[in-house]
């Protein structure tokens, strides 16, 4: 019995919500009631107040009673003073911006106030698309979007080789293709990015025949260690990076064909630069000898000279040194014996 009687009580509540709905006044200069209001703030992608944004209230019962609001400087709103209660359908509406919610038959009961908030953001563009090399996808691509004044990149991803570019300004653009071991992409006509619209652009790249190039950096006729080489396209779009092993070897593989500078690093040491060509199927060959920085280096010991080879040059001093002396006391003594009688009899 008590469940019924909730339940009639549930029923009759809603009936008159829904009464008051039914029979609240159409027009603008209709009677609201005192106290019965939809209030709240409007804010932008950053949660800054976003003023000037029309909120519409729909009546949900009767679809011809709509009341607005305009949000004010500091992103708030509330109903005109002839607001009623109802079931209302409420959205905000501001112009090439969309509203991160939409709000579906919201029971205002009499006397009441629902607050209802609202972020918006800007209703930009987007392009989307598939590399492959004509039958098989391609990733780890970058896309890059040209525009005037702004770029926009994406990199295509496993399995399928798509890429996505969210949040593109209206606009026209170039779009570019690359990666390690292909062409680039040619550049096609401009894309032509409308507001709230995706478009869909693929490519095919043509892969690359595989290059390689090494050699050996030296100093002083040995091989240098961990001298960093550095290989950069031209167009700055490729750039390889490596480091000489034990015995001063270094090689580059799969480099694409183009105009490339190259050089090579190492701390104490003057830098050594080259610029060079490489053409299709090409394997080439470079080796390097690099010269101590003598004037740039602060470890200099002697005559410009590092640590070891200063050490180098002592001892061979020091042993002319003592060689000459050795050859001046054999000659005095050869010429006169008697220096030695005399440090004998001096020992007695």
């Amino acid at each position: 019995m008590l469940m019924r009687m909730r339940k009639s009580i549930v029923v009759l509540l809603a009936l008159s919500l829904l009464l008051c709905g039914l029979y609240a006044p159409e027009g603008s200069d209709a009677a609201g009631v005192s106290g019965t209001d939809i209030v709240g703030t409007v804010v932008n992608e950053t949660g800054a107040p976003f003023p000037g944004v029309e909120v519409r209230a729909t009546n949900f019962t009767k679809p011809g009673t709509v009341f607005k609001a305009i949000s004010d400087g500091s992103g708030n709103y509330s109903m005109p003073s002839n607001f009623v209660p109802g079931l209302y359908n409420v959205t905000a509406v501001y112009t090439n911006y969309s509203a991160n919610v939409s709000y579906t038959a919201i029971a205002v009961p009499l006397g009441g106030v629902v607050r209802l908030n609202f972020t918006l953001s800007e209703v930009l563009c987007t392009l989307t698309g598939f590399i492959t090399n004509g039958t098989t996808p391609i990733y780890g691509a970058t896309v890059t979007m040209i525009g005037a004044g702004v770029n926009y990149t994406a990199t295509t991803l496993e399995p399928f080789g798509k890429y996505t570019i969210t949040n593109v300004r209206p606009g026209s653009y170039n779009v570019v293709v690359n990666k390690v071991g292909y062409f680039p992409s040619d550049v096609g006509p401009p894309q032509v990015m409308v507001r709230g619209v995706t478009n869909n652009l693929d490519f095919v790249l043509r892969e690359q025949e595989a290059r390689a190039l090494g050699g050996k950096v030296v100093y002083d006729g040995n091989g240098l260690s961990g001298v960093k080489v550095v290989l950069t396209s031209s167009n700055s779009i490729y750039s390889f990076e490596t480091e000489t092993d034990a015995d001063g070897n270094y090689s580059f593989q799969q480099v694409p064909v183009g105009s490339y500078s190259i050089v090579f690093s190492k701390e104490r040491f003057q830098d050594s630069r080259f610029n060079l060509a490489l053409s299709l199927n090409e394997t080439r060959r470079l080796d390097v000898r690099l010269e101590f920085d003598v004037e740039n280096n602060t470890q200099t010991f002697l005559l410009g000279l590092d640590l070891a080879h200063s050490l180098m040059v002592v001892g061979l001093v020091l042993s002319l040194v003592v060689l000459i002396v050795g050859l001046y006391l054999n000659n005095r003594i050869r010429r006169k014996p008697e220096l030695l009688d005399r440090d004998d009899g001096s020992e007695k």
